[in-house]
């Protein structure tokens, strides 16, 4: 299929970019730090509560950065030109482009899981059962993908202002707010701090759904429009 070509070129631009080990080693060196400072004598369950709420205040700031390097990265290194001026469908640009940053961030999400899950092994973490590890696991995969829902803002926030260093800045300006909209009680209705307290294990209801599907859909809609309407600006 034509799609897979672009997913192709894509991976390769990804795996031979220096960003990408980088962001490996960030993503092993953080939940390392943050699973080693955390008591010993706990047993798993509380190991991941403990945890899980700053490993995914570090989900919305690299799978953000994901978002906004896989595209502005293309206005940085001036190769978007090439790409709009090209006879190539700039939708299966666009869509093969999110695929690759699902597949990544995916396996970002993985490995973090892993890391944690081997930093409480070593510091003796004890008394879970396989049953409750999955169901941890699967919890975070979905608060995981939720969060890769509202990146999407990032790519287009990264396509707009032609590059990956504004949707950076905005990200870690989000992350403070984030905290202050939790304290304030209206979590729920922010859409970067609904997957995190999903993963905290608070209720959200079908208008935080909502938040997030719109949010997505505004991102993702978004980039495909300005990938075609941005030869005329």
């Amino acid at each position: 299929m034509k799609i897979l070509s672009f997913v192709h070129n894509e991976v390769r631009k990804v795996w031979r970019s220096t960003v990408f080990w980088v962001v490996l080693a960030v993503f092993t060196v953080l939940p390392l730090m943050v699973g080693f400072f955390n008591s010993p004598g706990v047993n798993w369950e509380t190991y991941f509560s403990d945890l899980l709420g700053s490993i995914a205040s570090l989900l919305v700031v690299g799978f953000s950065f994901t978002s906004a390097w896989v595209f502005g990265r293309e206005y940085t290194d001036n190769t978007i030109k090439d790409l709009l001026v090209k006879p190539i469908s700039k939708s299966y640009s666009v869509l093969s482009k999110f695929i690759v940053i699902t597949m990544w961030n995916t396996l970002m999400a993985i490995f973090t899981f892993a890391v944690i899950a081997g930093a409480g092994a070593l510091i003796g973490v004890s008394g879970g059962s396989l049953s409750i590890l999955l169901n941890i696991f699967w919890t975070f995969m979905t608060t995981s993908l939720l969060i890769m829902v509202v990146s999407t803002t990032s790519a287009l926030l990264a396509n707009i202002t032609r590059g990956y260093l504004a949707p950076i800045g905005v990200t870690f300006v989000i992350v403070i707010v984030s905290n202050v909209v939790v304290q304030l009680g209206i979590g729920p209705y922010f859409p970067w701090t609904i997957p995190v307290l999903l993963l905290t294990g608070t209720d959200i209801g079908f208008i935080s759904i909502m938040i997030l599907a719109v949010t997505g859909i505004v991102g993702f809609a978004g980039t495909i429009a300005w990938w075609r309407f941005a030869e005329h600006k």
